[in-house]
């Protein structure tokens, strides 16, 4: 926890050090090595304890949108940009250029791919379960027949991606004129995930967008392809 409130006072991982991280636990320096061996290791427990942040926002949206696979798909992942917008330096440090091993650093994954496990997804160090409901998500669109995706992996490493770039995009741009992110999510997540024309939602311009009784359910500013 304390780790977790030193990003957040600060903005930036970098003030996680083992000196700090003791300071705020209010024990002397050297006591913190009994928990923790470098400074490495703190980050790696923060990286994981956000993701299991992220991960229960993740499952709370999908829960919150009923059985509907699509809607269950598409709730996930305006939880997951959402997560990402409110807790912005939380989100920053889960991909850090620091917690990756330099090129020379002789660590044992230095410029090693992530393998792939026997059920042909990537077996990822921390944030698994995270990807892994995403990659269920899709399947679980396949199965209920309104998603034409031929590779859920690849089709949800598509839609991370897509994500991932929209939080980091509006972090690093907060004054450009983004659509509303409900939409915008929606529609790059349908299209990505194969999602049949039925459920595609199109993004209208602001001069067009108005309430219309025939379309419930749906954000501002969108119809529904049919």
């Amino acid at each position: 926890m304390f780790r977790i409130a030193l990003i957040e006072r600060t903005g930036s991982a970098d003030a996680v050090t083992l000196r700090a991280v003791a300071r705020e636990a209010g024990i002397a320096a050297p006591s913190i090595y009994a928990h923790f061996p470098d400074r490495d290791a703190v980050l790696m427990a923060v990286v994981a304890r956000v993701f299991g942040e992220l991960t229960e926002a993740i499952e709370r949206g999908r829960e919150s949108a009923g059985q509907d696979p699509a809607d269950r798909l598409v709730a996930g992942c305006e939880a997951y940009v959402a997560f990402g917008l409110e807790h912005r330096a939380r989100y920053g440090v889960l991909f850090s250029r620091q917690l990756q091993p330099a090129p020379d650093s002789g660590a044992p994954d230095s410029g090693e791919p992530v393998p792939i496990g026997t059920d042909g997804r990537p077996v990822l160090e921390v944030g698994v379960e995270s990807f892994t409901l995403l990659v269920q998500a899709i399947e679980e669109c396949v199965t209920a027949g309104v998603s034409a995706s031929a590779d859920a992996v690849a089709d949800a490493t598509a839609v991370w991606v897509a994500l991932h770039g929209t939080v980091s995009l509006h972090t690093a741009l907060p004054r450009f004129p983004w659509p509303d992110p409900a939409a915008f999510v929606r529609q790059l997540v349908l299209s990505l995930a194969h999602v049949t024309a039925e459920r595609t939602v199109l993004l209208l311009p602001a001069d067009q967008q108005r309430e219309d009784p025939d379309l419930p359910g749906l954000p501002p500013g969108a119809v529904r392809l049919v």
